[in-house]
């Protein structure tokens, strides 16, 4: 895959899908960044206990090695054809359970580290979906 700059444009919304599979498209996009040439700005993929740990989880695989299965794929749905094979649960499973993470759910040793970029004026209720959502356009909006 050819890599990516997100200095210039945001990596796709959590919500998009690949195969029925939410945050995966982000990640990939993520993963494109840290190609050669790329640039992922301030995005990262799989500190521990995130959403996207939590995903590489389910298929058993580092970021590292997320990293370069990106690289070596030619499309998404190149990668989802290596991972679906290692599934720990049905991605459609992961997806609905990665919809409903709400900012209280935001393991406390991680509030510190999440209210840094998007701060603290989120109600607990808050999907965690519409807070990166919102961040990704509030932070490229400035740019245009």
């Amino acid at each position: 895959m050819t890599p990516l700059d997100l200095t210039k444009a945001p990596p796709r919304s959590p919500r998009d899908e690949l195969r029925g599979l939410c945050m995966l498209p982000r990640m990939i996009d993520i993963a494109r960044a840290k190609l050669p040439g790329g640039d992922p700005g301030e995005y990262e993929i799989a500190r521990d206990k995130t959403m996207s740990a939590v995903v590489l989880g389910v298929f058993g695989i580092s970021a590292t090695e997320f990293v370069g299965l990106v690289r070596d794929a030619r499309t998404d749905d190149d990668v989802a054809g290596r991972l679906w094979p290692s599934a720990a649960m049905p991605p459609e499973a992961l997806s609905a359970r990665l919809r409903r993470v709400t900012v209280s759910n935001v393991p406390a040793e991680l509030r510190p580290e999440f209210q840094r970029p998007y701060g603290t004026d989120y109600p607990g209720d808050r999907l965690v979906f519409d807070v990166l959502d919102a961040d990704d356009a509030e932070a490229f909006a400035k740019k245009a």
